[in-house]
């Protein structure tokens, strides 16, 4: 299950580094804590313990008894680690929203067998989950017919829907959904970000937060704060390629209440997959301008964590160049 890939620096378009990372973010666990965490979650001697690495935030690990039980743990940053503002308590977000997932849709999500908070088993929060079968989308995508992606496309669009039909009481991150509306709760989203970018001296284009404020309008299109996913990425669907089927969703600690265009799968949408979701989302009055803010908001992201992970330079020169590109469409109009 790759509910430990964290995935690259988020959502589709991102997949020109793919490449696992080291970040400051992922905490050290010993081997000592690993047995006695197998020990304490699955009740029985740890046999294997392979590190995750394709995860950029938390540690995580496909933990395998003596018996042959699978589980994958993940560990959450230190308290003391510096995250992005809108990182904060994103276990939380995750164990929270995957079992909200599993009661109240049949989308399929990983079973969490264990979360603990404690810290008696690690220096910060952990939780166990169940190992899905088949494997990542990105990776099964080059050994399936075009028919057989187009019924997995089409079965993301289904779910995606299902899990946009989850309403919240506000818009805004999952664990703060304070905001009576969606441009409330996305400006303070970018406000958020530039204390960021000021906490880390970070150098950005002159005047770039406020570089769409002429598309804020297309945000008051989003009426109902919906549950989004946001970072459905093809490296966080895990499918049976044989049969061409999809077995789960990971990577949930992202998530949000607002506008169903933010996630990655509207940034050049397969038909297979509007099919699914059957709703002609993308027609609706200021569709493209709310994109655009999307894209702004998530280059940001890019470049500023890059300073808060201690990514290579070639990493955040990449985000920088999506970026630009990004102002430039802004700007244009384009």
């Amino acid at each position: 299950m790759g509910i430990a890939r964290d995935s690259p620096p988020h959502h589709a378009h991102k997949c020109a580094i793919v490449e696992p990372v080291d970040s400051l973010t992922k905490p050290t666990v010993s081997q000592v804590q690993l047995e006695a965490i197998c020990r304490e979650y699955l009740g029985s001697k740890l046999q294997s313990a392979v590190e995750l690495k394709d995860g950029w935030f938390n540690a995580a690990f496909l933990l395998t008894d003596v018996y042959g039980q699978e589980a994958v743990l993940k560990i959450a940053p230190l308290d003391t680690t510096r995250v992005l503002r809108y990182e904060k308590a994103l276990m939380h977000a995750e164990v929270t929203s995957m079992r909200m997932v599993r009661e109240r849709t049949t989308v399929p999500v990983p079973e969490i067998l264990s979360y603990d908070t404690t810290r008696g088993m690690a220096d910060s929060d952990l939780f166990l989950a169940e190992k899905l079968p088949g494997m990542p989308l990105d990776r099964a995508r080059p050994l399936m017919t075009q028919d057989a992606q187009d019924a997995v496309d089409l079965q993301v669009g289904v779910h995606l829907r299902m899990l946009h039909s989850l309403h919240g009481c506000g818009h805004g991150v999952f664990n703060e959904p304070a905001h009576a509306t969606w441009r409330d709760a996305f400006l303070t989203m970018m406000d958020w970000l530039g204390h960021d970018a000021s906490d880390m001296n970070v150098e950005l284009p002159e005047g770039v937060f406020e570089a769409g404020d002429h598309l804020l309008w297309a945000l008051d299109e989003a009426k109902t704060p919906s549950f989004l996913h946001w970072d459905m990425w093809d490296g966080n669907i895990f499918v049976d390629p044989q049969k061409a089927t999809v077995t789960g969703y990971i990577d949930f600690e992202r998530c949000m209440w607002g506008d169903p265009i933010i996630e990655a799968n509207y940034a050049g949408p397969r038909p297979a997959f509007l099919k699914g979701y059957a709703s002609d989302i993308l027609s609706r009055p200021g569709a493209r301008e709310s994109r655009l803010l999307y894209d702004l908001y998530l280059h940001l992201i890019l470049v500023i964590e890059s300073h808060f992970r201690g990514y290579p330079l070639e990493h955040e020169a990449w985000g920088r160049g999506k970026l630009y590109e990004t102002l430039q469409a802004i700007q244009t109009g384009c």
